[in-house]
């Protein structure tokens, strides 16, 4: 039987979320019998990373270079390449096309295709906020502050940005984009990119599924997972938190580090003694989730970026525990069909009444969650699907129709 080559890329090899889903699509193509797999990512490189500039990386293009043509890959699916590797990397992925026909994808984890900055966060002063979608392709996606580091950071930002995409526009260098999101999908069609498919990603929590956790406690123990950073909204969180005395919730833990840990711990050192607010710190994978199933009734996702497909909802699910999550971005949509989401505005009134509402949803005995959509099985198969992998799907690759390059234009 005629195996199917396939060339798998990212960045890292192991970092964040991305890096998982990357690691996960590898395992699950090299388990498909009709599929050979060749992964590429930063630590085919002695130090750990390829030599020179993220800008335009000589060496990451010359490594791949060498490999596609040992290897002959007929698929080529991307996941990050815009940190290390850099648009480097699309000018050998662009020329081999051509020379040799094979099928691109990128797995779209950011936004950086559609905007500037890849969280698709706004800095006005010191305020930081989601840049709507309406916003994306037009004057106002320019003139808005996309770097934190100050102005010059910003339009030198906005210049490479514009450099690269007239040079190797990705929508000309990819055929489909696998959008892990129907909010990513939404943010490429704003853009002009419509060739998208929603292919979502996998969960690999090596736990067995535990029935919804329930409760009837008055006050309620929540848990924030991840980095603690200025876009993750747990300064704007603990404010709300704080604004209404803690109403029905009994403690907030903080599994996670980041640069804003020293600033929280400051600014709510109240919290802290009186034993409504704890850091806990980074804690092994599972670890950590045997520490929630012990000691959280819900996770808080108080997001004020984007995201793109927070997993935690989907792990919080696995665990029997509801999300209590900041009505944004894609928080708001990705993961509904789940059960176990409980939404917010940031204001006052809602958190307060979302925060009713999750008590009497932990206190519901006989409800159900479903998160069959994000198996390692159905992700597989869904892989197979896009990507024409079984050998009976074996047809010349469509000639590729280029759609305009996505700019930013007066409205």
């Amino acid at each position: 039987m005629q195996r199917c080559k396939v060339l798998v890329l990212n960045d890292f090899n192991a970092k964040g979320g991305a890096e998982e889903v990357y690691k996960m699509s590898v395992e699950c193509l090299r388990a498909m019998p009709y599929v050979e797999v060749e992964r590429f990512d930063f630590s085919r490189f002695a130090d750990g990373e390829p030599p020179g500039p993220h800008a335009w990386n000589v060496a990451a293009a010359r490594a791949l270079r060498q490999v596609i043509e040992r290897f002959r890959p007929e698929r080529v699916l991307v996941h990050n390449y815009h940190n290390c590797l850099s648009p480097s990397v699309l000018a050998t992925i662009a020329r081999y096309k051509r020379l040799h026909g094979f099928t691109t994808y990128l797995t779209c984890h950011d936004y950086h295709i559609v905007y500037y900055n890849p969280a698709l966060l706004c800095y006005d002063n010191s305020t930081v906020a989601t840049v709507p979608l309406a916003d994306l392709g037009t004057s106002r996606a320019l003139f808005s502050r996309a770097s934190a580091k100050g102005a010059v950071h910003d339009t030198l930002k906005k210049v490479y940005w514009h450099t690269m995409n007239t040079l190797f526009n990705p929508n000309q260098v990819f055929d489909l984009f696998l959008c892990p999101s129907p909010f990513m999908q939404q943010a490429l069609s704003q853009c002009g990119i419509e060739n998208t498919v929603l292919v979502l990603n996998p969960v690999n929590v090596d736990l067995p599924l535990m029935p919804p956790k329930v409760t009837r406690a008055a006050k309620l123990n929540l848990a924030f997972v991840g980095r603690i950073s200025s876009e993750k909204g747990l300064t704007q969180f603990i404010d709300l938190l704080q604004a209404i005395d803690c109403e029905g919730v009994n403690r907030l833990t903080i599994y996670g580090d980041g640069p804003d840990r020293e600033t929280l711990e400051s600014r709510f050192a109240t919290l802290v003694a009186d034993g409504k607010l704890a850091f806990s710190g980074r804690l092994p994978h599972h670890t950590l989730f045997r520490t929630l199933l012990r000691d959280a009734d819900a996770l808080a996702l108080p997001s004020i970026c984007a995201e793109n497909a927070p997993l935690a909802i989907v792990e919080a699910a696995m665990l029997g525990l509801p999300a209590l999550v900041h009505d944004v971005g894609s928080l708001t949509t990705f993961g509904s069909e789940i059960g176990n989401k409980i939404r917010y505005r940031s204001d006052v009134e809602s958190l307060r009444a979302a925060l009713a509402q999750l008590a009497q949803h932990l206190a519901e005995p006989d409800r159900r969650y479903d998160v069959a959509a994000y198996s390692t099985e159905r992700y597989a198969a869904r892989l197979t699907e896009v990507m024409r992998l079984n050998t009976a799907q074996h047809v010349p690759r469509r000639p590729h129709t280029v759609a305009p390059t996505p700019r930013v234009h007066a409205s």
